[in-house]
This record gives C-alpha cells, structure tokens and sequence, in this order.
C-alpha cells in the first residue's frame, strides 16, 4: 500500500473510532432513558429488571470508550510528564551541539530541550490542536541514562537522528497517529481492569473488547509500517550529517543502555545501603557500567540486542529491528566492537537536587539520605558484596578438615598452596546463577575483600591499595605476605577465628516488597458503585411498581387506609350487606378490581320433559 494512501486510512481510522464511540454513548443513554421511563410507569405485572441490569453493567464499559477518546481528542500535551525541562543556563554543551545540528538541517524553529529519566531519545510535536494538523512546540526528549553511556560524538549522532524527524516533517504523521494510538492503549486498559472488576460487567465486555481487537489489528496493519518506514529514512538522513558508524554504534549502546538503566535502578537504588542515596544517580550509573564485573558481561549483552528483535507491543513494533538498521546504515560491514563505556562528561549535567526528586520519586523521600556519588559507590559494593564473605567462608569451611580452626590466615595459606581455583569454584557454586561471574578469580577477590572488610570494620587506611592487595594475593600464589602486612597495619589480627561468625551477618538484605498492583483501588472502587447502581435501581423500581400510577388503567392507588385516596376503610356494608373489608378491597362482590360492576350469567338449567300417557282404553 502507497505511503500516503496510508495516511490517509489512518486519519479515516482515527474519525471512526470517535463515530463508533459517539454512536454508543447516544445508544446507551437512549437505554437508560428508556429503563427510568419504564420503571416509572411500569406495565401491570412487569418489572424491567433485565433493562437495569444492563445498563448498570455496560457503564463501565461505555465510560472506558468515552474516556479513551477524550484524552486523544483533547490532548494538548503527548510528552514525558516525569521529564523536566533544560533552563538556558542550564547543559550549556548539550545545547551547544543541538543547535549545531538545528543549523545543518536547516530547521527554523525552536527546538526545546527536555531531560528524562528513560534511556531513549524522542522528538515530539506537543501542545498541537485540531488532531495535530496545527503547529506546536517541537520538544527533544534525551535521556539522562543515555548520556552516561554514549560518547559525544555517539550523543551527536542520536541527536542527528531525533532532528531528522523534524527536518523531514515526520512528526505532523505522528501528531494523529499518536492520538489512535493513545485511544487504542487506554481503551484495551480499562476494558482489561473493568473486565476483572466483578461478574456483571464481565458478562457485556465481549463486544467492546473485540470491537478494539479490530481496531488494534488495523493499527498494526495501516500505522506501523509507517512509522518503521520513517525510522528508516531518518536513519539515511542522519548518517549525511553525522558518520555512519558512530549512529549504528549509538544505536546498539542505546538498545543496551535501556536493559541496563532499569537493572541498575532496582539493585543498586532500591537496595542502596542504609537507606542511602547517591546525590547524582546518573552519573553512578556511569561509573557502575564501567565496573569489570559488568564490562566482563558486555559482550553477550551487545550480542543479544543486536541479533534480538525490536521491542514489539500489543499495538506492533514502531521501530524496525536493529539488525535491519544496522545493513542500512553500514551496507553490510561489520560493526567494530568497542569494549566498554567512554561517556562525556561534559554532555551529562549536573542536576539540582529537586530535578532529581522529580525525575526519579525515590528522591522524593524525605526518609532518604543522599551521599557524593564517589562515597555511595564505594559504600554500596561493599554493601553489594557483603553476602559474598558467606560463600567464601562455607566454602573454606567445606574444604578444610573436620574440626580444623578457620581464620583469616588459614584462608591465605589455601591461596598460597594453589587452590585459589578451588574456592573460586565453590564460591561460584553458593550464588545465585544470575550473580556468577565470568572470571572465577574476579569473583574470589570480591569474597575475600568482603570478607577482609567483615573484620575491619570502619578503617583509615586506602581503601584503593586495599583492593589491590587483595586481587594480587589472590591472583598471584605467594604474595598474601603484602596484604599480612597491610592488615597488621590496620591492627587487624590474622588469627581471630572466624567460626564465631555467622553466615548471615554476610547476607545483603532482600529486595523491598513490589508496590501494590495497579489500579486495584480502581477496581475496588468500580465495583462499589456498579453494585450501588444496581441495588439503586431495583430499589428504585420496586418503589415505583408501588405507588406509581399506570397510564390509563383508571386504578387509583390505594393509600394504605382505604381504596380511594385519602379514604379510611368505610365502616357501611355493601349492597347485599356485606361488612367492608379491611385494606380498602371492593366490598361489592359484583365489581372488578378495575371498579366496573357486573352481573354473572347463569347458564340455564335444563329441566326434563315429562310425557304423560293416556290410559289405555278397552
């Protein structure tokens, strides 16, 4: 299908999905009108019970589609709410290098700039009107975490590529797009968590669930190779402007970077020790990038995003596989491999500690500590690998003799008689698959440091000559005399027995508990009033079918007291001198309860015929 006939089914595709809504908020109202109406004069005999249980169990659902269309109808801002945005005085060099390539691609207008939390890049037409056919502000997301890993002529690159959907007018495209896109998410969401609320609303989100299903397949058919497309093109655009390569290698380190950004926030910030935080998250996440046991795991990583496919959701992939843009980019070349991380420090600004609350609601607790990020990083490894001394010491504990005296010299002297890889390996074997290390020894010399540091406790030595002795006595057999010394120094006795220490005075404690699920107080809620709206409406008509008068029946409605309104049972008889009844019924046992008297047919009773014989005559 042509690129614009594409468009153009888009937009159509956008206009329905409003008509389709606008048809069932009018279809539903016209069905609650109709129920109130019925259970306000009811036909004798009949309740609408099946009408209010409709109408209570599809509100939800029609609120969903109504919802869905009013934040894309009336969107004005599509952007990153937890962004905030760079002042003038504010990453002097970052906004040097945009307007450097604003001036290449010749764009005339503003471009503002905005920090995000988020490992990506994005380029956004925001506070647009008329469905995104007006002009808005064009505003350029990067990523903080994305600058920590990408080197400045790497940042350069991926700013090219972000410019090049402005320069090339992709973002009028994405302007209604966005919209069917927004209307599709929010609309399958609260389908999904209404569906779940309770038994009734369940029984009518068939339709509407399979009504958006067809949407969402015709969004992936129409939209998504559009915007794959675009991907491409901006692609070719920027590799003009920037070099080829450094734009594939930013691609590949920002794919890595958006798997490593929300590991390093769950183990290094959600365990932070004590409670404490580094004042600059960012640029720890720089440096715990660059650490050997990480840059020792870098390779698989490149390797799996590289070959992996783009990120698909239920709406479809918006961005073609990095494999695919890659052959574009390099014509089929190999990719050199570089080994780690060389950010520019000068591109990653230092943020004051309310932008950092803002972009990151850890910081917002008033409960938190905050450290130099330099300080941080040396307290949380120790911290990190604190449960590692444990593994060492059941592992020495499991190679010695039975009944053999385990200190600190003992553990030196099994490094100097060769079976450092012996322990490395049973150090490996009491560790979770996902904390091993590719480097046994690498590993060992971490245990060992933690083990050291379970001793010492707060010191005054260096903590960096420390480190040092310790990988080269484990490293090279016979050189523990160095670290003997050093420790002796600190006043460290080698011979105080560890047996004493237990296991779990080692153990880092446990991840926090995950936050509740959301929207489950939604749920709670909605199935509150679903239930209030039912028992309403029952109520509702019950009181109704009592005391509403029926559209000419001619019945009026007895007051508890007589038949008549305002009438207390009559004490005279009736017309064969029957006492009244009590409660207002008919004493004429001639009248309908409509109050027409009658008079009963009785039906004949036949009489016999008699025949009579004359005497018989001689």
């Amino acid at each position: 299908m042509n690129h614009r006939v594409r468009l153009v089914c888009a937009a159509l595709l956008l206009l329905s999905f409003y008509a389709v809504v606008g048809v069932t908020v009018l279809v539903w109202a016209a069905l609650v009108v109709a129920t109130v109406w019925s259970v306000s004069s009811p036909a004798p005999g009949v309740f609408p019970a099946p009408g209010i249980l409709f109408c209570a169990g599809t509100a939800p659902l029609v609120y969903a589609l109504l919802e869905a269309a009013r934040r894309s109808l009336f969107l004005t801002e599509d952007g990153d709410a937890s962004g905030t945005a760079a002042g003038p005085d504010e990453a002097p060099a970052l906004r040097a290098l945009v307007g450097e390539l604003t001036e290449r691609f010749r764009i005339r207008e503003p471009v503002h700039l905005r920090l995000t939390p988020q490992a990506s890049a994005e380029m956004a037409d925001e506070d647009t009107r008329y469905l995104g056919l007006t002009d808005g502000n064009r505003v350029l997301s990067l990523g903080l975490p994305l600058l920590a890993v990408l080197s400045r002529d790497q940042v350069r690159a991926v700013v090219a590529h972000e410019l090049a959907h402005l320069s090339l007018r992709h973002h009028r495209v994405r302007a209604f797009t966005h919209r069917l896109e927004l209307s599709l998410t929010v609309a399958r969401d609260f389908l999904e968590r209404f569906g779940g609320a309770n038994g009734l609303v369940a029984a009518y989100v068939g339709f509407p669930r399979l009504l958006t299903g067809a949407y969402v397949r015709l969004f992936r058919w129409i939209v998504q190779p559009v915007r794959r497309r675009q991907e491409l093109e901006a692609d070719a655009a920027a590799a003009e402007v920037c070099d080829a390569p450094q734009l594939a290698e930013a691609l590949v380190r920002q794919a890595m970077a958006g798997q490593l950004w929300p590991r390093f926030q769950q183990v290094f910030l959600e365990t932070a020790p004590g409670g404490v935080l580094p004042t600059d998250p960012f640029r720890s996440f720089a440096l715990a990038v660059s650490n050997p046991g990480v840059r020792d795991r870098l390779p698989h990583l490149r390797a799996d995003v590289v070959t992996g496919p783009a990120v698909r959701t239920e709406l479809g992939a918006s961005h073609p596989d990095l494999a695919e843009r890659l052959r574009n980019l390099l014509e089929d070349a190999p990719l050199p491999a570089e080994p780690s991380f060389r950010p520019d420090a000068a591109l990653l600004p230092a943020l004051p500690s309310g932008d950092v609350a803002r972009l990151l609601p850890l910081y917002a607790d008033s409960r938190k500590a905050t450290l130099p990020w330099e300080e941080w990083i040396r307290r949380w490894v120790d911290r990190h690998d604190a449960h590692l001394a444990g593994s060492l010491l059941a592992a020495v504990r499991a190679l010695s003799p039975q009944g053999r005296r385990l200190t600190l010299r003992h553990v030196l002297l099994m490094l100097d008689a060769g079976e450092r890889m012996t322990l490395a390996r049973a150090v490996g074997k009491r560790l979770p698959e996902a904390e091993g290390d590719p480097d046994p020894l690498d590993l060992l010399a971490r245990a060992l440091l933690a083990l050291v540091c379970s001793g010492l406790g707060e010191h005054t030595g260096s903590q960096a000559e420390l480190r040092a002795r310790v990988r080269e006595t484990v490293r090279e057999p016979g050189r523990s005399s160095g670290l003997t010394l050093f420790l002796a120094e600190l006043g460290m006795d080698e011979d105080e027995p560890l047996d004493s220490r237990e296991d779990s005075s080692f153990t880092m404690r446990n991840l926090p508990d995950k936050a509740p699920e959301k929207g489950r107080e939604l749920i709670s809620a909605l199935r509150r009033v679903t239930l209030t709206v039912l028992v309403a409406g029952v109520a509702a008509g019950g009181y109704y079918a009592q005391t509403g008068p029926a559209p000419d029946s001619g019945v009026e409605r007895h007051s508890g007291t007589g038949y008549g309104p305002g009438t207390g049972p009559s004490p005279s008889a009736g017309p064969l001198g029957v006492p009244a009844l009590p409660g207002g019924m008919p004493t004429d046992p001639f009248a309908d309860p409509l109050g027409r008297r009658y008079v009963p047919v009785v039906p004949p009773v036949p009489v016999p015929t008699m025949r009579f014989f004359a005497p018989a005559t001689k």
